[in-house]
């Protein structure tokens, strides 16, 4: 395992396992919120970059350059958990980052944001739950990635079983 990708939906624990597993593995961690704004010239250009790269985990989905990352990847961690879950994930995530007033990751403090942006933590994942599952399920079934594993977690004691035997 030298190129691997962790996918979910927000919540899932992506960045969780993505940097428990390059602490295992040594393996560079490269989290695609850092890439630039999705879509753009400078995120086309890292994830391009990457993929040429001999090793690195890439923690979320390489939106845009797919095709191209999966297969340079070896191994696709999925994790594809039940919308009650990652709902109480990034609820008690979101109560955390606006009570503490310290940023996780990508979420940063704004209690307003929660009711009028679209793209706030907890209001993502309700809204793209059901997509972030779809496209586990087409990962899970992709038959031109013949040389890349694709781990499909439903539940996190699964991923942290997997994670111990690494």
């Amino acid at each position: 395992m030298k190129r691997v990708v962790v996918v979910g939906c927000a919540g899932s624990g992506k960045s969780t396992l993505a940097r428990e597993l390059a602490a295992r593995t040594d393996l560079p961690l490269v989290e695609r919120d850092g890439l630039g704004p999705m879509g753009s010239a400078e995120y086309l250009e890292a994830l391009g970059g990457l993929a040429g790269r001999s090793r690195w985990i890439l923690d979320g989905a390489p939106y845009y350059l797919d095709d191209l990352i999966y297969r340079a990847a070896d191994t696709v961690l999925v994790l594809d958990y039940p919308k009650h879950l990652v709902m109480w994930r990034v609820l008690k995530r979101t109560l955390a980052v606006e009570l503490l007033r310290r940023p996780s990751g990508a979420h940063h403090p704004n209690p307003a944001a929660l009711w009028r942006d679209e793209t706030h933590p907890l209001r993502w994942a309700w809204t793209s739950h059901q997509a972030r599952h779809q496209e586990a399920q087409a990962l899970t079934t992709r038959t031109d990635l013949p040389t890349t594993e694709v781990v499909h977690f439903t539940h996190p004691h699964q991923a942290a079983r997997w994670l111990s035997e690494q």
